[in-house]
């Protein structure tokens, strides 16, 4: 992603409804499929590094990013985070009970997708669990998509069988985030009809009742992802499981 975004992410991340909803779901998903404590815990790309942690709660947790950037916003929030990619990560073959791969495997650095799946299955102790996701629908296309560098969204079908392909077994494949939906695809739309393209960043600070409320709106699927899966949303996540 843009360098200037990393600043970003750190700064808003902590209030931002799109963050604070989707650290609950990942949160609620561990506590419904793995559960437990003292368990050992991968964070595949941790960004600034605060789901990483909240993730503590559970457990030893350890970060990697491809980024210095990231790295540097991570250890202020104290997280165990160190430089490595996702295609080859620097740990031993069933190293973690969890592992979770959040809005990473999209990006342009990851050249072969499957590869990651691959190595995530590879550091996981057999039985352990691996939480992933991806933005959905590869027309759904913005310029938020452009800012992080997105090389591609993911249909259902194709995130299953990339998956499968990788030696996972498949608990949970649901659409999230079904509430920002009819907005992104309003975006998209108008973006379109624009004759210049442009990269700019979603993650902006709102009006705190319009932040709350979304909070909500999206933090509610956090009671319905365990038990169901939701038939639209704008973007993709999998429980799945090394047997």
């Amino acid at each position: 992603m843009e360098l200037s975004e990393y600043k970003n992410i750190y700064e808003n991340e902590a209030t931002h409804f799109f963050y604070v909803a989707n650290h609950e779901i990942v949160l609620s998903l561990i506590k419904r499929y793995r559960g437990g404590k003292n368990l050992r815990i991968l964070d595949a790309g941790c960004g600034t590094g605060l789901l990483a942690k909240k993730l503590k709660q559970f457990g030893k947790v350890s970060a990697i990013d491809v980024h210095p950037e990231a790295i540097r916003f991570a250890k202020k929030r104290k997280v165990n985070a160190n430089l490595g990619s996702v295609t080859k990560l620097p740990f031993e073959e069933g190293a973690f009970d969890v592992a979770v791969c959040i809005d990473v495997l999209y990006h342009q650095r990851i050249k072969n997708d499957v590869r990651a799946l691959s190595e995530l299955f590879r550091v996981l102790k057999k039985g352990g669990i691996l939480i992933v996701r991806v933005p959905a629908y590869k027309w759904l296309t913005s310029a938020h998509d452009r800012h992080v560098h997105t090389r591609e969204r993911y249909q259902k079908n194709e995130l299953r069988e990339k998956l499968i392909k990788a030696g996972f077994t498949i608990e949970k494949l649901s659409f999230v985030n079904m509430a920002l939906f009819p907005f992104a695809v309003f975006t998209s739309v108008i973006e379109k009809t624009r004759t210049k393209t442009s990269s700019k960043s979603g993650v902006t600070r709102l009006p705190w009742p319009a932040n709350i409320f979304l909070t909500g709106i999206l933090s509610f699927e956090k009671h319905l992802l365990p038990y169901i899966n939701l038939p639209f949303g704008l973007g993709l996540i999998a429980v799945c499981r090394k047997r």
